[in-house]
C-alpha cells in the first residue's frame, strides 16, 4: 500500500513539474482568446460559403435543429448561438463583399493561430523538436482552418439535402438524434474522445502511438466533459458570474469554458506524454554488462 501510494505521488509530482515546464495555463488561455476571436468572422465566413448552396432559412433550420440538442446547463450561452446563427444567416442572403473577404482572412487568421498553438503545445508537452519553420507551420495551419471550415459547410448541406432525399423517396420520420439525451450525449462523449485521441496521436510534428485505452485521452475527454457541464452549472447558479455576464455578456462564460477545455486537452496531453516515456523506458533492453 505504501509502495502503491509513493507512485502516486511521484506521478503527480512528475505531472506537476511537467504542467509547469508546458505553461499550460497559458498556453489554454492564448488558445482560448483566438477561438473567441475566430468565433464572429468564423460564423460570416461560413455563412458565406453556405449561402452559395443553401437559403438563408435552411442554414439557419439546421444550425437551429443542432443547438436543441444542447443540454439545458449550457442555457446561459443561447444567446451566443442565436447571435451566431443570425450572424450565418445574414451572411448566407448576401454575395461575397469587402467585408465578408475581410471576415474570411480574419477567421482564417484567429482560427490558424489556435492549430498552430495548439502544435505548439502538443510539441512542447511530448519533448518533439520544431522541425518545419514558422512560416510553414502557419501555412499548414490556415490549409487545416480551410479544410475544416469547407467541411463544417458540407455537414450543414448533407442535415438539409439528405432529409429532403430520403422523404422524397418516402422514408419519414428520420432523426438525426436518437431521442434519449443519456444516449446522444454518450455519442457525443465518444466523439469528443476521437477528436481528443486524434489530437494527442497527430497533432505534435512526430506522430506519437496512442492506444486506445491511453489515459491522457480517457481523462482529457473527461476534463472537457466536466467543464461543459460544470461551467453551465456555474453560470446558471453563481450570483457573481451572472453580474458579470450582464457587465460583459456571455462572452466571459465562452472564454471560461474554452480555457478549461483546453487545460483538459492539455493535461491529457501531459499525461500520455508521461505513460509515453514510462512505456518507452521499460520497452528499452537492459544495458550489456
Amino acid at each position: 500500500m505504501k509502495q502503491w501510494l509513493a507512485g502516486v505521488v511521484a506521478w503527480g509530482s512528475r505531472l506537476s513539474g511537467e504542467y509547469q515546464r508546458t505553461r499550460t495555463s497559458l498556453a489554454a488561455g492564448g488558445l482560448a482568446y483566438f477561438v473567441a476571436l475566430s468565433l464572429a468572422p468564423a460564423a460570416l465566413a461560413f455563412g458565406t460559403l453556405a449561402g452559395l448552396f443553401l437559403d438563408p432559412a435552411d442554414v439557419r433550420a439546421v444550425l437551429e435543429r443542432l443547438a436543441e440538442r444542447a443540454p439545458q446547463s449550457l442555457g446561459n450561452l443561447q444567446p451566443v448561438i442565436d447571435a451566431l446563427v443570425s450572424t450565418v444567416e445574414t451572411a448566407s442572403a448576401s454575395a461575397f463583399t469587402v467585408t465578408t473577404i475581410v471576415s474570411v482572412l480574419i477567421a482564417v487568421y484567429a482560427a490558424s493561430k489556435v492549430v498552430f498553438g495548439l502544435r505548439m503545445a502538443m510539441n512542447t508537452a511530448f519533448g518533439v523538436a520544431e522541425r518545419r519553420s514558422g512560416l510553414v507551420e502557419r501555412a499548414v495551419s490556415a490549409v487545416i482552418t480551410l479544410v475544416g471550415l469547407v467541411a463544417a459547410v458540407a455537414v450543414v448541406i448533407l442535415l438539409t439535402v439528405v432529409p429532403r432525399v430520403l422523404d422524397w423517396l418516402g422514408v419519414t420520420d428520420v432523426r438525426f438524434t436518437t431521442g434519449s439525451w443519456i444516449a446522444d450525449w454518450l455519442i457525443a462523449g465518444a466523439l469528443v474522445f476521437l477528436a481528443v485521441r486524434w489530437t494527442l496521436r497527430h497533432a505534435p510534428n512526430v506522430t506519437q502511438p496512442v492506444p486506445w485505452l491511453s489515459r491522457g485521452a480517457w481523462l482529457g475527454t473527461a476534463g472537457i466533459a466536466a467543464a461543459t457541464v460544470g461551467v453551465g452549472i456555474y453560470a446558471r447558479f453563481s450570483t457573481s458570474l451572472s453580474a458579470a455576464i450582464l457587465v460583459f455578456g456571455t462572452a466571459v462564460v465562452i472564454l471560461l469554458w474554452l480555457y478549461l477545455c483546453f487545460v483538459a486537452l492539455l493535461w491529457g496531453a501531459i499525461i500520455e506524454a508521461d505513460d509515453l516515456r514510462t512505456r518507452t523506458t521499460s520497452a528499452d533492453p537492459p544495458p550489456d554488462r
